[in-house]
């Protein structure tokens, strides 16, 4: 470098005066457009700063397990379960804490009617609470079954829910998405199960009335809303949360002020009973719940109305002030008063076991429960397994040797074994299958399965099977049916004491009114 700057030096020396000055002004002009051109380059590249967060990358992805084996084949994008029965970052009740966060979309499952339709376009079928409550309008109720206009948001008046209750969310957090896969999984249900399902809740959507109801009487309004509770499906939900929201502020309107339904027909005071439970359990609306103490009330008066016969005492009948009893009629309201237990209102434990003990005065040795006294009828028998189940029993020898009699049957819809009350036999033996567990349910679950899946209509609805005489009924009936047998996998958890551990402390049940006459 020093000789290099040796030369050039004598070598600008050697010019001239005016050389030097020359050479010199060139350089001092080049050395100024170079800083110059520099300057402008740098303010061009924009600058790029690393960060760094403290936060810990995520676990390592387990490949031991697969929990959603029986849907691998379909996209999940919906929220998970935390610790209150919502997603991530949010308390009990799926509410959003102050540092959680919320997903701002959601990709619907379904678009179609019609089930050709639903099996194309299928992504995933595990229903969600949706996360965007607050952009669901809510009908608020008046307390007295009155119904204003609809509403935006959270709030006490609104039969709304900030998520399935928790931790765990309750009784009802398995039939909500992750938790629902796994069950069916578990359970030996299927994609095709499911998608079932769900062709079926889009039916019935259609055939729901302005004002929430179904066509018949309450029965089978409640039945469908039970068919949308069971898949998880509450107020908030995106796809069905305005069908499920019309459907409960219809049914709090027929409970009457001393909380018989206006039919006055107890087979609808047990199902609307019973809708109203699965809907206070999922969504501890007020407006839900103050109907629901008023029937549930109804139904312990009722119970105690004074019956001919010893043998019927605890149990009930067509009327509240019926003075006999059967095991159809009282079937439903065990499942009405158990379910309101669960979902937190307090009932006493007398009722269960005057439910029980009449319950047992039905059942004959031969292993089976019969309509009016003691028999073995398919749909009979199915109902008192159930409720005993229900009741505590499922140890007990006897529905042991009830359920046998089941392994005696055809689900099948062309040749069923039974005829008669077909639907709504498999209806109740599909459950007290599933609760006996094990070979019971292996025998039973397969033919069900498979008869249901391959012998739904093209548009999601069920007709019946040969040989049935419920075609009076209507294809809501039939449909609602199908669609809760098909449900069964994550309705219910397989031992029904685990739930109520799990539910909340129990509220006592108001008083309604006077007790109804006796007969």
């Amino acid at each position: 470098m020093k000789v290099i700057s040796k030369k050039f030096l004598t070598w600008l020396m050697s010019l001239t005066t005016l050389m030097r000055y020359f050479v010199i002004a060139v350089m001092f002009h080049v050395l100024i457009l170079f800083i110059l051109g520099t300057i402008e380059i740098a303010g061009a590249i924009p600058k790029i700063i690393a960060t760094f967060s403290g936060a810990m990358p995520p676990p390592p992805v387990q490949d031991d397990m697969d929990p959603f084996a029986a849907l691998r084949d379909f996209e999940y994008s919906g929220p998970t379960l935390g610790g209150g029965g919502g997603t991530p970052g949010k308390g009990p009740g799926g509410i959003p804490t102050a540092a959680g966060t919320t997903p701002t979309e959601y990709k619907a499952s379904i678009s179609a009617v019609d089930r050709t339709a639903v099996d194309s376009q299928v992504q995933e079928v595990i229903g969600v609470v949706s996360d965007s409550a607050t952009a669901v309008a809510r009908l608020q109720g008046s307390g007295l079954g009155g119904v204003a206009a609809p509403t935006m948001g959270f709030g006490e008046g609104k039969i709304g829910t900030a998520g399935v209750r928790g931790p765990g969310g309750g009784g009802f957090g398995h039939r909500v998405g992750p938790m629902r896969a796994q069950m069916i999984s578990k359970n030996k249900g299927s994609q095709d199960t499911e998608r079932a399902v769900l062709a079926a809740l889009r039916w019935l959507k259609e055939q729901q009335s302005p004002n929430g109801s179904w066509k018949g009487h309450e029965a089978f309004s409640a039945l469908a809303t039970l068919c949308f509770l069971g898949h998880g499906e509450t107020p908030d939900s995106d796809e069905f949360g305005p069908t499920v929201s019309k459907a409960l502020s219809h049914l709090v309107t027929v409970v009457g002020p001393q909380g018989i339904v206006k039919s006055r027909n107890m087979y609808s005071q047990g199902a609307v009973t019973l809708a109203l439970s699965e809907a206070y359990g999922m969504t501890q609306s007020p407006q839900v719940r103050e109907p629901l103490e008023r029937a549930v009330a109804a139904i312990l008066l009722s119970q105690k109305v004074k019956k001919a016969s010893s043998a019927d005492e605890g149990g009930w009948r067509y009327t509240p002030t019926s003075n006999d009893a059967d095991v159809s009629v009282s079937g439903w309201l065990v499942m009405g008063i158990k379910s309101a237990k669960l979902a937190g209102l307090s009932v006493p434990e007398d009722a269960f076991e005057m439910a029980s003990k009449y319950l047992w005065n039905m059942y004959a040795e031969s292993g089976g429960f019969g309509y009016a006294g003691p028999g073995r009828g398919m749909a009979t028998t199915a109902v008192g397994i159930l409720c005993q189940q229900f009741l505590g029993h499922g140890s007990d020898k006897r529905l042991k040797k009830a359920l046998d009699f089941y392994k005696e049957h055809k689900v099948d819809w062309k040749e069923p074994t039974a005829k008669g009350h077909t639907l709504y036999g498999w209806y109740y033996a599909t459950q007290a299958m599933f609760q006996g567990g094990g070979s019971y349910w292996e025998h039973w679950n397969k033919q069900m399965r498979e008869t249901l899946v391959k012998n739904q209509n093209s548009d999601g609805s069920w007709g019946l099977p040969a040989g049935s005489n419920e075609s009076g009924h209507g294809l809501v009936y039939s449909t609602t049916l199908c669609c809760l047998m098909l449900e069964v996998y994550y309705r219910y958890l397989p031992i029904y004491q685990e739930m109520e551990r799990k539910s909340l402390p129990a509220m006592p049940v108001s008083n309604p009114g006077q007790s109804p006459s006796r007969s």
